[in-house]
């Protein structure tokens, strides 16, 4: 939290250190002293077992005849030891009935003292219970007790203590408290529950009015008072147990409360306390895997369990009993524990309280396993073994599936009581689970909730069929005590900063750890309509072993999938290499997408993943994972082949969204999280266009030349190695230059790059095959392909039944670039060409959220998809934004000029240094051209700059085909440049060359570029030659083919156009699409926009594409010229 450098890191990473050890023992040294008032309180574990549980149960059976006298008669007992005082306030008094004294077992043994005591104890005095003021010792050598049964007043009883006297207020009046304020005139504080606590705390002692017990000062430098409300009616139950040793005391707190309550779950005084007395308690031991120490008992008919809870739980307890009995009598299928009453033992100075609650297991058969889930990580793991209680990492893999109604009712039940408990400022409460494999069992016992008591389902594991096990399911929330108090939120703090994952952390606030305790089960509880069942593909019909395709770290991760011959392949279009194998055990997190994609294809509103890639299954099979090694029995996952049917694959992984990683999304750290925003997105084209280039397979001589030249020297070792800057080169690619080089075509064999590399060929460039279209026919045509798929997906995107969060999701843009399409493609028609695929896949971070599992969600993370998927659809509209800017610069309008710039390519990703510029007519020429400035200027170069800098171009026109949907074709051979001035300080340019043909007079282009934003237009979409590395005279050689669009062939891309706008039917009309193109996507350098007005174009676009979606707020800041 404070700002820290060099030395003074280590400072507060020592502090911090110091902190944790600090707090590891003062944690060792509490458990010690639990350990220590558990073993004086019980004794030995004999004791345990033997004397307390029978004081316990001596006490219940007291209270039982006690209960039965004040339902009966209205009678209300108290009682006190000799040696201690005794007091009954003023006023609560109705009638006394009687007064004695004598031993705690035996009343025949006793004085009656109601004559001597009336006075007193009507008028509210305190009496000290001793043999001289009860007149006498009727049995000598016994501890005696003194007993008075009265009928109370109704009357509300006010008492007012200033600060610093004693509390004007009985013994064990906590549960008659309606109400406790603190402070002076109209400055008060509500210390109802410190109050309680500390009377519970107290035990009868006097407490002292002071900010330290009632929690602070709301009024420093005044005296204040605090203020009281009392029923008197509501006074706790107190008994005196015979001991070895003294006399124990056994309470009942609020019990007028506890009654209403055991009454709402249809429970009779009788059968309960039978239940509790009829025979011995068990347990009396710290449960195994908990934090807490504290000690549980279970009767013998396994109905109730009794576990001690701290002063402050019961005070909390105490006080939402009335909201908590109201709160069950109108949610009668509540999954919360049932508390059916609250007592204490007093034994030997030490006070012992516990609850009294509904066992969730009771009728159970023998429990395989149980959990007790919080729905976070932190720290919730403990080592397996028998009969121990799991935790939530444990419980990691599994998925439990009960019917649709009963999985319905189950998220009802945890949204309802999540929010009570939230409303209470209760957090930190569990869900306990336990599992039954025994499926003969049959669930009957339903006694206060048709989900209490078993519910037959399924647990899955994993994602294979055989980890699916039938089971019964025991489910209820307990632990549900615990407010966030000061100590919480101190522990939260210092978790935050240590532990840095706020999302994981168990301690938050109540709000926080109920929207995250019904998100987690709300995926961890599911209907059986939802589950994953993996589609298992036999290896019969495969050649095995299958070969690995590339390794990393000498491990594979993909595999060669073989039909083998003579098996009859299941569809017609498929052929022998359709599928490609994913190492399942890196795919995991993607599986259980594509199941559930599987089953939703088809269905209404579920149109979008008619694009995501092909999957068939997961197939066991034989596998080369490791080279020399024999081959492993491997799972992978079968998912369509992007190279199959094609000579050379170029393939684009583009990943979508500004965002690619969110914090405790799908398992990704807080820490993770931050680091990758803050650079990968940060630094990358996601925070420019709102997607990046990940990955390009197969690319083009002149992007591989550029990547080169970013690998050599400094820079690679600089930034951690060739393949990191290589990466890093693709993710800050804008989509106008990555799609310039996904439709590269252009031969280099003759290029200075080709020279370096051992690739050049004397041979001229081979003319091309009959019967298969030309360079710019299939560049034309997969860009189009490109563009109608995009927009017909962005528009199912539109129909989507639920927001998506596709975190780190990709696009995939892929053709054959080793051969041309045959022309009877072009017979084909709009989305039949064939000539390139788009497919949407990677889905390791990302969520398939239908609409019922949306409706599920907290408003919060419903904002949250609709964001993210904001982002999403924002990304696709962007990237089709820019394919249609360039098909309509390179296709749409004849053209009459060509502009040709020369750049040198700096290192260090620094922006390219501009040499010179020719514009020419676009005729027919041969002649070397001389290069000027963005003024017109010539460029010179010499020490002097005395000699003129050239191009030498050839340009020729190119006869098409008569069915060709192109027109007016024209080839630009670039050869080389000569006489450049030198950029670079110690050695030779290292230049490129780039090409654009544009729909106005070469004069009236170059005289719109002495303006930056024309400047930058002239670059977007241009072809480019290679890089020739340090070349004084650098030479390329290199041939593009420039055309124009039929006007008779524009209809297609009209179609898609209006498909992503969302004009159907009527709306459709090319002549108004005309006007739009022509808005949206200018061509013309002397009508550039700025760049303020080409994000306007942009932003424009995208929203015409998804009205009514929230886009991302960054969109209105993207640029065509954001660098």
């Amino acid at each position: 939290l404070l700002p820290c450098e060099g030395k003074q890191t280590h400072k507060v990473a020592a502090m911090f250190s110091a902190i944790a050890t600090s707090m590891e023992s003062a944690s060792k040294q509490m458990e010690n002293a639990i350990n220590r008032v558990t073993s004086d309180l019980i004794g030995s574990q004999d004791d345990t077992v033997v004397n307390c549980k029978l004081r316990i149960q001596e006490g219940f059976r007291r209270a039982y005849s006690a209960k039965q006298e004040y339902e009966k008669e209205g009678l209300v007992i108290t009682e006190a030891g000799e040696g201690e005082w005794l007091e009954i306030q003023a006023g609560s008094v109705s009638s006394l009935t009687a007064c004695t004294y004598g031993a705690c077992d035996s009343e025949s043994d006793s004085l009656d003292v109601m004559r001597k005591l009336e006075q007193d104890l009507l008028s509210g005095k305190k009496i000290r219970v001793s043999n001289d003021t009860m007149g006498g010792d009727p049995k000598p050598g016994t501890r005696k007790v003194l007993r008075i049964w009265y009928r109370p007043a109704s009357d509300i009883i006010t008492a007012a203590t200033q600060e610093g006297k004693e509390l004007q207020l009985p013994s064990h009046a906590a549960e008659g408290i309606l109400s406790a304020t603190y402070g002076s005139g109209d400055v008060q504080q509500d210390v109802m529950i410190v109050l309680q606590a500390a009377l519970l705390s107290a035990n009868g002692k006097p407490l002292t009015v002071t900010n330290d017990l009632l929690g602070g000062d709301p009024l420093p430098g005044s005296a204040k008072t605090l203020t009281v409300k009392y029923d008197p009616t509501r006074t706790r139950l107190a008994f005196k147990l015979q001991t070895a040793r003294e006399l124990a005391t056994f309470g009942l707190i609020a019990p007028w409360l506890f009654k209403a309550q055991r009454s709402a779950c249809g429970l009779s005084l009788d059968d309960y306390f039978h239940s509790l007395t009829n025979e011995d308690l068990s347990g009396g031991e710290k449960q195994a895997s908990g934090k807490s120490g504290e000690i549980f008992w279970f009767t013998a008919d396994k109905r109730y369990v009794l576990k001690t809870i701290p002063d402050a739980e019961v005070a909390t307890l105490v006080k939402m009993l009335p909201e908590y009995t109201a709160y069950l009598n109108s949610n009668p299928d509540s999954m919360l524990t049932r508390y059916l009453g609250v007592y204490s033992l007093e034994d030997n100075g030490r006070t012992t309280q516990f609850v009294v609650m509904n066992n969730i297991f009771e009728g159970s058969p023998t429990l395989d396993v149980m959990y007790d889930l919080k729905g976070t990580t932190e720290d919730r793991w403990v080592d397996p073994e028998p009969g121990k209680c799991l935790k939530d990492n444990n419980f990691a893999e599994s998925t439990v599936y009960c019917d649709d109604a009963t999985a319905a009712a189950i998220h009802s039940a945890i949204i309802s009581d999540t929010k009570f408990l939230e409303k209470q400022g209760i957090m930190d409460y569990s869900l306990m689970m336990a599992l039954s494999y025994d499926p003969s069992f049959t669930p009957t016992c339903h006694r206060y909730s048709k989900l209490i008591g078993g519910i037959r389902g399924l647990e899955a594991k994993g994602v294979s069929d055989e980890t699916v096990s039938e089971c019964i399911i025991f489910i209820g929330m307990v632990d549900m005590l615990v407010t966030y108090g000061w100590k919480k939120v101190a522990a939260h703090n210092i978790k935050a900063i240590t532990i840095g994952w706020k999302e994981e952390i168990d301690t938050v606030a109540p709000d926080r750890y109920a929207a995250r305790f019904r998100e987690h089960f709300g995926l961890k509880i599911r209907g059986k309509s939802e589950q994953v069942n993996v589609t298992m593909v036999s290896p019969a019909d495969f050649e095995t072993p299958m070969p690995a395709m590339g390794r990393s770290g000498g491990t594979a991760a993909f595999f060669k999938v073989t039909y083998k011959d003579g098996v009859s392949i299941p569809e017609a279009k498929q052929s022998k290499a359709y599928w490609i194998g994913k190492d399942l055990a890196r795919a995991k997190d993607e599986v259980a997408f594509y199941e559930a994609a599987k089953g939703l294809q088809g269905a209404a509103g579920w149109e979008l993943l008619k694009w995501m890639t092909p999957y068939m299954g997961v197939c066991r099979a034989d596998c080369h994972v490791v080279q020399g090694k024999p081959p492993q029995l491997v799972d992978v996952m079968l998912l369509r082949n992007g190279r199959d049917g094609y000579t050379t694959c170029r393939m684009l992984d583009i990943k979508m969204g500004q965002v690619t990683a969110v914090a405790g999304w799908q398992g990704k750290s807080a820490v993770s999280a931050w680091l990758q925003a803050n650079t990968v997105d940060a630094l990358t084209n996601s925070s420019g266009q709102g997607f990046r280039l990940e990955g390009f397979d197969s690319p083009p001589e002149a992007l591989m030349s550029y990547q080169d030249f970013l690998t050599h020297g400094d820079v690679a070792s600089l930034a951690a190695g060739a393949k990191k800057v290589r990466r890093f080169c693709l993710q800050n690619l804008k989509a106008s230059q990555f799609i310039s080089f996904f439709l590269d075509l252009h031969g280099t064999s003759s290029s200075s790059y080709a020279k370096a590399k051992g690739k050049a060929t004397s041979s001229a460039a081979p003319e091309p095959e009959s019967g298969r279209l030309s360079q710019v026919e299939t560049q034309e045509l997969v860009l189009l392909s490109c563009i109608e798929e995009l927009s017909h997906f962005l528009a199912a995107c539109r129909k989507a039944p639920a927001p998506q969060q596709w975190i780190g999701s990709s696009v995939m843009l892929c053709f054959d670039s080793g051969s041309r399409p045959a022309r009877e493609v072009l017979t084909r028609g709009s989305r039949a060409w064939g000539c390139a695929r788009v497919h949407i896949f990677d889905w390791g971070r990302s969520e398939l959220n239908t609409a019922a599992m949306h409706a599920r969600l907290e408003d919060d993370k419903k904002a949250e998809r609709q964001k993210y998927w904001g982002y999403y659809c924002g990304a696709v509209a962007m990237l089709l934004y820019d394919c249609c800017n360039l098909y309509v610069r390179r296709f749409w309008h004849a053209k009459e000029s060509l502009a040709l710039t020369v750049w040198d390519k700096d290192k260090d990703f620094m922006p390219d240094t501009f040499v010179g510029l020719c514009t020419v007519p676009l005729a027919e020429t041969g002649e070397e051209q001389t290069l000027v400035d963005w003024k017109g200027g010539s460029v010179k170069s010499g020490m002097l700059r005395t000699t003129q800098s050239s191009l030498a171009i050839t340009v020729k026109p190119r006869q098409l085909d008569a069915d060709s949907r192109l027109r007016d074709c024209w080839t630009v051979k670039v050869h080389g440049a000569s006489n450049l001035p030198c950029k670079d300080a110690l050695s030779p340019n290292d230049s490129f060359a780039e090409v654009a043909a544009f729909p106005e007079e070469a004069a009236a282009v170059l005289g719109s570029l002495d303006d930056a934003d024309a400047q930058h237009h002239i670059r977007v979409g241009a072809h480019v030659t290679t890089l020739a590395e340090d070349r004084a005279v650098p030479v390329w050689e290199e041939e593009f083919e420039i055309a124009t669009l039929e006007e008779g062939a524009r209809m297609p891309f009209y179609k898609a156009l209006s498909t992503a706008l969302g004009i159907e039917g009527s709306g459709f009309s090319p002549t108004a699409l005309e006007a739009q193109v022509e808005q949206l996507f200018p061509c013309h350098p002397s009508k550039a926009p700025c760049s303020s007005e080409a994000a306007r174009l942009q932003v424009q676009f995208v929203g015409a594409c998804l009205p009514g979606l929230e886009l991302p707020k960054t969109l209105s800041s993207m640029s065509l010229v954001d660098a």
